[in-house]
């Protein structure tokens, strides 16, 4: 068998963490099993990486430059829709569904992607990592309410800004709902409130 390169390496036990802690979170993510998982020896994790602590920042970053970049991927679909085109109802429901559809079939790496912000959160020197997370999540829903107000021709009573973090506590609450419950029937109870709470800041049509 060839010599993996440092790089392969690297990206064989990144990946590797990502799924250890996707089943069974970020305490179970010892270098052992990390390296059982990867199907390499633990020499070949610390010559990969320094210590734990320096592969799950690496961990951290991979799973923050992946989510964020799948949610710009939403982004572009939207930009193909010509304006006034759908209801404003339509958008915000079909885009809490595809969410809450993503989130079920991905929940293990929902899971991971949680106990990572955690993580990052309450380890020092990480922290700016949680806040870039969450920083691109705020970013991403600012700019999906935008779209949403141009497909539809309505607007919003309050700053999109403004709204961003409320839309992405609720796409955490369905999240953690599914990963609590697995109940889709509770998910789309979450979904519906918020879909109507969302609605309560559109602009009446002006008569």
């Amino acid at each position: 068998m060839a010599r993996l390169s440092l790089e392969q390496r690297r990206q064989a036990a990144i990946t590797a963490t990502l799924r250890v802690i996707g089943t069974d979170g970020v305490e179970a993510a010892t270098t052992r099993r990390i390296a059982a998982e990867a199907k390499m020896g633990q020499s070949s994790i610390f010559y990969a990486f320094a210590s734990r602590d320096e592969l799950l920042a690496a961990v951290v970053e991979h799973g923050v430059s992946e989510e964020l970049s799948a949610m710009d991927g939403w982004l572009h679909l939207l930009a193909e829709f010509p304006a006034n085109d759908a209801p404003i109802e339509d958008l915000i429901r079909g885009a809490f569904e595809s969410f809450a559809q993503n989130a079920i079939n991905e929940s293990a790496r929902q899971h991971a992607l949680i106990g990572l912000a955690l993580y990052a959160r309450r380890t020092e020197g990480l922290e700016y990592l949680a806040e870039r997370l969450y920083d691109g999540y705020y970013a991403v829903a600012e700019k999906l309410l935008d779209e949403a107000a141009r497909i539809s021709g309505r607007t919003f009573t309050k700053p999109t800004s403004e709204l961003a973090p409320s839309v992405i506590a609720v796409t955490d609450g369905i999240t953690l709902c599914w990963l609590g419950t697995a109940s889709r029937e509770q998910v789309d109870r979450v979904i519906d409130t918020s879909v109507n709470l969302l609605l309560g800041y559109v602009a009446p049509v002006d008569s």
